[in-house]
């Protein structure tokens, strides 16, 4: 009974003296990274601003306007916040100490029963009883952030707008803020804690050098702008052996605004800049985290975001105003941080997921973007120029470096769903500059441009002996739309001229692993390498368009793929589809009623994907590949047109499109292993150096078309020992279409000139083996052919066409094949189907009531698996008339006199139309007696002996073969003039039934037509003018060739 006492007495102090703690904590010292935001929560807004130089004009006086240089900021209200989570933050130290005074109060009281109960204590045998304690476990939050920061500095500086009067400034402004702050915290053996959502975003917007001009004032402008932000820090938190614990979400963004160097007018104004801008953000960090022995831990999700926006340099005149622009500007972005990573590599995203549950997992869409809208000219009723257009000054520039994420790693190995990646990096740069465009008005433009934009960057990741985990999907798109050097008019005279440097990436390498494993280590690759613009292109309805322009573009998606797996299910399976397509338009020229002319030179490397490698050995449904890359350039360009005026394009094109490269699996003692799937595509499609006119003048300069297509490569896999392995499916083709070099004139004058460079390869040699195995090692390939050209042809009706083209084209579309495998098990069958079509147009040309010449020289090449394309059809100006039958080239038959050696001899007929002997091929004639021929008597007519012998002839069926054998030659026959002439004197034949044995002493005339092949003799082969050999032929050619071995 006294112990119970002693016991509840003890409790009702300890409970009493807690109930007193929220009204009796007192703040103790925190103890956290300095580096770090100090509570759970912080929120931050600030604005640095910046209004310095800027003019305001008026009649008769011009308004300086105030100045402005001061901060911004949220942080005294959101001090406030983390102050009042501090408490919470820190219950637990804090507890201690107050609980301290009730321990000894609670140990007073107690004594005082202690001695009477003692005794009593004593005989019962009771024993003490260790009074509660508290303790300090940590944050109350668990160390779970929410840390928020916007940066927001604005600069306006050395803007002039002159209204009913005149405005001057010459700006000189430097901006520049900083805040760098990392966030750290620990979510290790835990549960719900160590998680952190982040932001950091670098928002500058600048506002400097405009000038504007309205209702006869003026603004005038000159000076320099710079700014700076940075919003930075590196995210490092820890999940290991936690429960949802670790995680990180963060925002990063760069993205500055700058509108600078413009100038602008409006009703009888004036406005000039001349301006020089500069703007930089840099935002977030690298991110660290690990969620190993974790549950729903370490996961990573990072969105690196680099976005300048920019509207500088341009100019525009309305209502009989002038507006004149000259800037050089800058904008600059960095989104995301790297540390030092796997192998020393620097990182992006690191985390791991080893021996856990749905962690380590990461999700990066990264992008690299630009918004570029520069130099441009524009007017309405008025005049407008950028970059010196019409003075041959400096150009107007434009300049900009975009870097988003990077490289980033993961680990899932022992796990479930955990180490896969999600990764999506875009670079797309979006520009429009060196513009002018006028509606009854002048507008030129001159504008150089400068960018560089990289996203994202590698991955790597494992899954060995996992489920679901280590798996990577990745959309690497590198994309350039753009607009430049373009001139357009109408009522007007317009010229746009720019020059560009462009680099674009985006991805690169992807790894991953999954031995061991099911359905782990798998690898989806999506690369795109787009390139989509239109430059160096003048147009007009009724004035005056002109736009040059020239290029350097390096455009790359992605960087190949390796996976790897030994004894898994449903792993290291690899699907590819990358496509570099270049969609390009320029130098084209074209009118109606005026004249535009358009010029263009283009240096375009463009490139996504790499080689691949997958394998799965002694694995089930593993070591797969799917492979579908396509390069095929899209042009059109050097072309000019015009109805009623006057149309001229000139172009210089060097383009190379390379997508994939090789593939290599294996499914070595395998099931469902180490096949491959492939279509590679490599083509060109574009139409070039070509004019049409009607009622005008229309051409150009030569047009230098020099493109390099390549989609894949050498394919190689193993199913030795496996069932259903090394397989290959394949569908490898060659798409050519053109148009170049032809001339179309109605009532005009056209000239069409084109040189055409072109080189494609698509897919190559298969190699596989499916020794020991059951249905392995197969290969199924039809590579084909599709090449398709008009060139060098020219078309006049009441006017003149001129066309000259000169053609090199090599194509080539598959390659060898070699297995081996027993085909008892259905291995080993090696089956090639090549398909070719090769159609050509050249060198024809045609007129009505006009003018029309061609020159045109083909050198074509096309190899379909080491064969010529089964269909050849060469359509030019060269062969005989539309009412003559095509001569085919045709083997001679040797020892047979030609017709015309015939018509000399006497008695002998010539035979006028008739193809030579000599000529014509003889495998497929029916078999013939070896008749002797006298010989002797002419030195030019060989002797019997010499004669070679047709015994390898095929006979009729029924006539015997061996009708020569006791024919003696005549003799003593000195010359051909001492032949017997009467038959009679010749040996005589034995009698084979049904043939007759009159032999006519005399040669009638013959009827040419007569001795052409009929539908009831059997087709000469190689003989290409008769329909059944063609026919023929196109069977002999699909059949294509069926080997096993």
């Amino acid at each position: 009974m006294q112990t119970w006492a002693k016991r509840g007495l003890q409790t009702a102090l300890v409970t009493g003296g807690l109930l007193m703690l929220g009204t009796g904590i007192a703040s103790a010292d925190e103890k956290v990274n300095p580096d770090s935001p100090a509570g759970p929560l912080d929120v931050n807004l600030t604005v640095p601003l910046q209004i310095d130089q800027n003019a305001l004009g008026l009649p008769g006086k011009q308004v300086n306007l105030p100045g402005v240089d001061k901060e911004l900021s949220t942080k005294p209200v959101t001090s406030k916040l983390k102050g009042l989570t501090a408490p919470l933050q820190k219950a637990a130290a804090p507890a201690e100490k107050a609980t301290a005074p009730l321990a000894g109060a609670t140990s007073k009281a107690t004594g005082a029963l202690s001695g009477v109960t003692s005794k009593a204590t004593e005989r019962v045998g009771a024993k003490q009883v260790t009074p509660p304690s508290l303790e300090s476990n940590g944050d109350v939050f668990k160390g779970n952030k929410v840390d928020l920061d916007l940066t927001v500095p604005i600069q306006i500086c050395g803007n002039a707008i002159g209204v009913l009067g005149d405005a001057a400034v010459e700006g000189d402004c430097v901006q520049s803020y900083s805040n760098d702050e990392d966030t750290s915290t620990d979510g290790k053996n835990s549960g719900l804690a160590g998680n952190a959502v982040v932001l950091d975003w670098a928002l500058p917007i600048q506002i400097a050098g405009n000038a504007g001009g309205v209702a006869g004032g003026s603004g005038y402008t000159t000076g320099v702008a710079e700014q700076e932000v940075t919003e930075t820090g590196d995210i490092k938190t820890d999940g290991t052996g936690s429960g949802t614990s670790g995680n990180v979400v963060a925002g990063q963004f760069a993205t500055p605004v700058q509108v600078t160097g413009n100038a602008a007018s409006w009703i009888l104004g004036n406005a000039y800049s001349d301006f020089e801008a500069e703007t930089e953000a840099e935002s977030g960090g690298s991110i660290q985290t690990n969620g190993d022995g974790g549950s729903v831990a370490g996961n990573a999700v990072g969105v690196p975001i680099g976005l300048p926006v920019k509207f500088n340099g341009n100019a525009a005149g309305v209502w009989g105003s002038d507006a004149d622009s000259t800037s050089h500007s800058e904008a600059d972005a960095t989104a995301g941080g790297t540390t030092p990573g796997l192998n020393g590599n620097p990182s992006y995203i690191q985390t791991g997921g080893d021996k856990s549950f749905l962690s380590g997992n990461i999700a990066q869409p990264q992008g690299a973007l630009l918004a570029n809208v520069t130099g441009n000219a524009g007017s309405w009723i008025g005049n407008a120029t950028t970059g010196n257009a019409l003075d041959g000054g400096e150009a107007s520039s434009t300049t900009s470096e975009v870097q988003a994420g990077g490289f980033s790693s993961t680990t899932g190995d022992k796990s479930g769903g955990s180490g896969n990646v999600a990764d999506l990096p875009i670079a797309l740069p979006a520009e429009v500059f060196g513009v002018g465009g006028t509606y009854i008005g002048n507008a030129h433009a001159n504008a150089d441009s400068e960018t560089a934009t990289e996203a994202g960057g590698g991955t790597y990741s494992t899954g060995n002996g996992s489920v679901l985990a280590g798996n990577t999907v990745t959309g690497q798109g590198a994309l350039a739309p753009e607009v430049f050097g373009i001139g357009g008019s109408h009522i007007g005279n317009a010229s746009g001229t720019a020059s560009e440097d462009k680099v674009v990436t985006a991805g690169g390498y992807n790894g991953t692993q999954g031995n061991d494993s099911s359905a782990s280590g798998n690898l989806v690759q999506v690369p795109l390498a787009v390139p989509a613009e239109v430059f160096g292109v003048g147009g007009s309805y009724i004035g005056q368009g002109k736009g040059a322009a020239s290029e350097t573009k390096e455009i790359t998606a992605g960087g190949g793929g390796n996976t790897d797996d030994d004894n898994g299910f449903g792993t290291s399976n690899l699907v590819a589809t990358p496509v570099s397509l270049p969609v390009q338009a320029f130098g084209i020229g074209g009118s109606h009623i005026g004249r535009g002319s358009g010029q263009a030179v283009t240096d375009t490397q463009v490139t996504s994907g790499g080689d691949v490698k997958a394998t799965g050995k002694k694995a089930g449904l593993a070591g797969n590949i799917g492979f579908v890359p396509v390069a095929l350039p899209l042009q059109v360009h050097g072309v000019g047109g015009s109805f009623i005026g006057t149309g001229h394009g000139a172009s210089e094109n060097l383009t190379d499109a390379v997508a994939g490269g090789d593939a290599k699996a294996t499914g070595e003692d395998g099931a469902v292993a180490g096949n491959i799937i492939q279509a590679p595509f490599a083509g060109v499609g574009d139409m070039f150096g070509s004019s049409a006119g009607l009622a005008a003048l229309v051409g150009g300069q030569t047009a230098v078309n020099d493109v390099v297509a390549e989609a894949g490569g050498d394919s190689e896999t193993n199913g030795d020992g496996g069932g259903l392995a090394g397989n290959v499916i394949s569908a490898q083709g060659l798409p050519i279409a053109q148009v170049f070099g032809d001339a179309v004139a109605a009532a005009a004058k056209a000239s069409g000139a084109a040189s055409n460079s072109v080189e494609a390869t698509s897919g190559g040699d298969i190699t596989t083996s499916g020794e020991e195995g059951a249905f392995s090692g197969n290969i199924l390939d039809v590579p084909a052919a599709a090449v398709a050209q008009v060139f060098g042809n020219s078309v006049a009706g009441l006017g003149v066409a001129d066309a000259v083209a000169d053609n090199n084209t090599v194509g080539t579309v598959g390659g060898s094949t070699d297995t081996s495998g027993s085909t008892n098990s259905l291995s080993g069958i090696d089956g090639q189907l090549p398909v070719g079509v090769l159609a050509q147009i050249f060198d024809v040309p045609l007129e009505v009531l006009g003018v029309a010449t061609a020159d045109a020289t083909n050198a074509t090449v096309i190899d379909v698996a080491g064969d010529e394309p089964q269909i050849n059809l060469p359509i030019d100006g060269s062969a005989m008339p539309i009412n003559a039958l095509p001569k085919m080239p045709m083997p001679a038959l040797p020892g047979v006199p030609s017709p015309g050696m015939a018509a000399g001899e006497t008695g002998l007929p010539g035979l006028p139309g008739l193809p030579g002997a000599g000529e014509l091929p003889v495998p497929g004639l029916p078999g013939l007696p070896q008749l002797p021929v006298p010989g002797g008597a002419r030195s030019d007519v060989p002797g019997l002996d010499a004669l070679p012998g047709l015994d390898g002839l095929p006979a009729f069926p029924g006539v015997p073969t061996n009708v020569t054998d006791g024919l003696a030659a005549p003799v003593q026959i000195s010359s051909l003039n001492g032949l017997p002439m009467d038959v009679t004197s010749l040996p005589t034949l034995p009698a084979v039934p049904g043939v007759p044995t009159d032999v006519p002493t005399t040669v009638p005339a013959l009827d040419a037509p007569s001795l052409l092949p009929q539908a009831d003799v059997p087709a000469l082969a190689q003989v290409d003018s008769g329909p059944l050999s063609l026919f023929q032929r196109i069977l002999d050619g699909f059949a294509g060739k069926f080997r096993t071995q």
